[in-house]
């Protein structure tokens, strides 16, 4: 089998890594996606800052729940892969597919959803910061079911190995997306300032060339004619019931774990705004041992679902392990810093004595949980990569929404312990996590589960 080759060329934890490389190069893109846009409307007013701001919290936690969804398409590749049927690796693309097209109906709803979030999330005092959210939002919605396609894609790429191709478009849509914004938002080459609109239209436009450029991929060349991309059906209900039921998970989990966190700094805004500043500037630093994870994380996916194809599901096992001590000693790296000079991470974004010395405690305490954040990120990838995604979804919600905030709740309001206590209840949630994914995957159960 081709893996089993694969395996006598390169040792397991060398393939999580060369798979993991590019994506952390890609999720890196990701984010700065969001700072771009942050960064130009700076330029305009601040109303408009705190518009994409705001905006741009709700946007990403709905993103999510469709974009990892699509994203599922990895498992069904990964495991057609494995299996060396090509024309099966077609098959899961074209219902993938069929997927995207009716998930697509239901952003039709997401601008009137929008308007009404904004209502009550945006400041009662300022209607323009709503108006302007509101437009940025609606807007947006026109870049979701082109995400999802380009998800589909990914899947379609990472599924059989290939990571460097999406790190490549990634980086594309970034470039492009920073000079659209130059050009939009603030007037350039004789286009009129769109201002906020600009900014999501940039974002919308960067994009939508990542779609063309992955349609291009998907259904020209040697992809068409080895996996027969091209022909695509209608899929039956039973079909879609059979992407829904592992994909509709993943992005159900995102979704209810964005929000908890959402609601996580919510409740850390009321200790104050020193403190609250403190938290951003210790959250971007965080941002970089998350990428990291993550990648780690949906490369274990491909593998675990690449190796349960290929009927090899100690191999699967083993190389779960491996990528769980690759992120660990990774994230674990990146948490000493923390540790070792925190005082001076924080003066790069404040000088501000009071902000410093509240990033110490955040920055101590994230240090403290780097590693079980490892173990949980990768141990979640390898339950998802074998199709166990209703499981970690359940998880997930229970845990974030019947512990973590609960919790955090009483730490920093009856017990009064501050932004410590926040962070301690982040510890606890995230410990929980790992330790009941390990018991899971230790179960042997994720080996038995049929896709279809």
């Amino acid at each position: 089998m081709r893996e089993a080759t694969l395996k006598k060329r390169t040792g397991l934890t060398w393939q999580v890594a060369m798979l993991a490389g590019p994506l952390v190069l890609q999720n890196f893109s990701q984010t700065l996606l969001g700072v771009v846009d942050t960064y130009f409307v700076s330029r305009i007013s601040t109303e408009a800052l705190a518009a994409v701001g705001l905006s741009s919290v709700m946007f990403f936690a709905v993103l999510m729940l469709f974009r990892s969804t699509a994203n599922s398409s990895v498992v069904f590749v990964g495991r057609a892969y494995g299996e060396r049927d090509n024309t099966k690796i077609g098959t899961a693309i074209g219902r993938s597919l069929n997927m995207v097209g009716w998930m697509s109906l239901v952003v039709l709803v997401l601008p009137w959803l929008f308007a009404s979030l904004m209502v009550f999330a945006s400041p009662g005092d300022n209607p323009l910061v709503r108006e302007l959210g509101t437009r940025y939002l609606q807007i947006r919605t026109l870049e979701i079911p082109l995400v999802m396609f380009s998800a589909v894609v990914w899947g379609f790429l990472v599924g059989r190995g290939d990571s460097r191709t999406p790190m490549i478009l990634a980086w594309i849509t970034v470039l492009l997306n920073i000079f659209l914004d130059w050009i939009l938002v603030l007037g350039n080459l004789g286009v009129p300032a769109l201002g906020v609109a600009g900014a999501a239209y940039a974002t919308v436009m960067a994009n939508g060339l990542n779609a063309i450029l992955s349609a291009v991929i998907l259904w020209s060349g040697p992809n068409r004619q080895v996996f027969h991309t091209t022909k695509i059906r209608l899929a039956s209900w039973s079909e879609l019931y059979g992407i829904l039921r592992i994909g509709l998970p993943l992005g159900v989990g995102d979704f209810i774990e964005i929000a908890s966190f959402s609601a996580f700094f919510a409740l850390i805004a009321r200790l104050g705004t020193d403190i609250l500043a403190a938290n951003q500037v210790a959250l971007q630093y965080m941002s970089i041992s998350f990428t990291f994870g993550f990648a780690v994380n949906m490369a274990t996916s491909s593998l675990v679902a690449r190796y349960l194809g290929a009927q090899q599901p100690d191999i699967a096992e083993n190389v779960t392990y491996r990528a769980v001590a690759l992120a660990m000693a990774g994230m674990g790296i990146i948490g000493l810093s923390y540790l070792i000079a925190p005082a001076t991470l924080m003066s790069v974004f404040s000088q501000e004595q009071s902000v410093i010395l509240a990033g110490v405690t955040i920055l101590r305490l994230v240090a403290l949980y780097q590693v079980f954040d490892a173990a949980g990120i990768v141990l979640m990838g390898a339950l998802n990569g074998a199709g166990d995604t209703r499981f970690t979804m359940l998880i997930r919600s229970f845990l974030a929404w019947g512990i973590f905030i609960p919790l955090v709740w009483v730490l920093i309001g009856p017990l009064d312990t501050g932004i410590w206590g926040a962070w301690l209840g982040a510890l606890i949630y995230l410990g929980g996590l790992a330790v009941v994914f390990f018991i899971r995957f230790r179960s042997g159960y994720w080996k038995t589960i049929e896709l279809n």
